[in-house]
């Protein structure tokens, strides 16, 4: 999967970690699709079990300020072209059928929890607020275990009966580009690779840049303010030792030497000895990409050897999460990057606030994290596209549409990105720890491009 911070595509050592220690599942043990649906939010539906598959009218019961009536949906929107009559797949006069696939089992139970959570959300919101196309939207979500070949198998089962996959994230996606490519199926998300990324049909919230070696604005905000040496400290996976290789890329072009790498084996549990070269390398910029538990540690060792860089990053799973509480006062002071708004701005965009009401009224219990805004707002472009097009809905309309699209940022929700193109130009917001919460740093509103 794709890192949703910093442009990082699944660098921390969790994707290759994780699929290194996954088996390939075939077919024959897929358990059948339980296909239970219901009438109200998918709030209430159970949450599928790795490889099931769960069906569910998502009404948008849950009421928001503003929200039309669920039977409003049903007829809304019955002039745009979409609303012509189809006969692509998931496609009915009265509904639209959607799947979601996200890791929420395997060697890192709850991976993708947020994001299953955030795409659940987002359609029970469209479905409050009019539907698409004059339909109502159908919901199946799967769990793909973390595996590619279970993966592979849910494509297989949902390619039929579905327009297409929105949002979610699924670390498994690498083993089914072929039928992805085959069924010309849309997928709008964050994607696991490039090799996924590359597929015809397939468009990644979290494109890769065009160009390793320009300055974006990020980096040239860090230089301005007094980094110019740099440490970068890794796990030593092949994924983590690129994307170092492409960081270093983009730091350089900023004028900010490189002036220490470390990789660290996966099994790493203290980073004491970590922290003292970065300490000795005299570097005031310190990038880390590593996993939720080495952050915290890395966070911890730092304080410890009573060394103070200018900026010390800790990238997507930082912020939202239990960071700051785990690593208590070493947090103060560390920095990462999003791609998204913050929450703490939700009530300044109107795409952002309903992010965060739909979030905790449909799934109170998942976090609002990066990988919850990536699933929303893919959500969101799929069915924007949808929403666009200039007749009745098919598969290849909806590609072309969606190739069309340039400039894309979810209604201000999120740094602008090439989505049809495929790239970014690397637009983020600059987060610290400040009295133990997350502060926006820098720019002082919208994004460093």
């Amino acid at each position: 999967m794709t890192l949703s911070a910093c442009g990082v595509r699944w660098t921390d050592a969790q994707r290759a970690d994780v699929l290194s220690r996954t088996r390939n599942v075939a077919a024959a043990d897929l358990p059948a699709a339980r296909g239970a649906s219901t009438n109200g939010s998918s709030a209430d539906a159970a949450a599928p079990s790795s490889g099931e598959v769960t069906s569910a009218t998502v009404a948008g019961t849950t009421r928001a300020a503003g929200a039309i009536s669920p039977t409003k949906a049903a007829t809304a929107g019955r002039s745009l072209p979409c609303a012509a009559p189809s006969d692509a797949p998931g496609v009915t006069k009265e509904q639209i059928t959607i799947a979601s696939i996200s890791s929420r089992s395997g060697p890192v139970p709850g991976l993708g929890s947020s994001a299953a959570a955030a795409v659940r959300s987002y359609v029970a919101f469209r479905n409050a607020t009019g539907g698409v196309c004059g339909r109502k939207l159908v919901l199946k979500e799967a769990d793909d275990g973390t595996d590619s070949g279970r993966y592979r198998s849910l494509i297989t089962q949902l390619a039929p009966d579905v327009l297409g996959v929105a949002g979610g994230f699924a670390l498994g996606d690498v083993g089914a580009v072929d039928l992805i490519e085959k069924a010309n199926l849309p997928l709008v998300n964050v994607t696991s690779s490039d090799i996924v990324t590359a597929a015809p049909s397939v468009f990644d919230i979290n494109p890769p840049y065009a160009n390793l070696d320009t300055v974006i604005g990020k980096y040239r905000y860090l230089h301005d303010h007094g980094a110019t040496k740099a440490s970068v400290v890794y796990l030593a996976v092949d994924q983590s030792r690129a994307e170092a290789q492409n960081q270093e890329r983009l730091m350089k072009a900023a004028g900010i030497a490189v002036v220490q790498v470390q990789e660290l084996p996966v099994s790493t549990l203290s980073y004491d000895s970590a922290a003292r070269s970065v300490a000795n390398s005299g570097a005031d910029y310190l990038l880390a990409l590593l996993d939720t538990h080495g952050n915290v540690s890395m966070a911890q060792s730092m304080q410890d050897s009573g060394y103070k860089t200018k900026f010390s990053e800790y990238l997507v799973f930082a912020y939202a999460t239990q960071f700051i509480d785990q690593a208590g006062p070493a947090a103060e002071g560390a920095t990462t990057w999003l791609r998204a708004l913050p929450n703490e701005e939700a009530g300044g965009n109107p795409e952002m606030a309903a992010f965060v009401q739909w979030m905790d009224q449909v799934a109170p219990d998942d976090v609002r994290d990066t990988f919850a805004a990536d699933s929303w707002t893919g959500a969101k472009a799929f069915l924007d596209a949808l929403q666009a097009l200039p007749g009745p809905i098919s598969r290849a309309a909806l590609v072309a549409q969606l190739k069309s699209v340039d400039s894309y940022d979810a209604g201000g929700m999120m740094g602008p990105i090439h989505l049809g193109p495929k790239h970014t130009e690397g637009c983020f917001i600059g987060m610290r720890v400040v009295s133990g919460q997350w502060r926006r740093m820098a720019p002082d509103h919208g994004y460093l491009c």
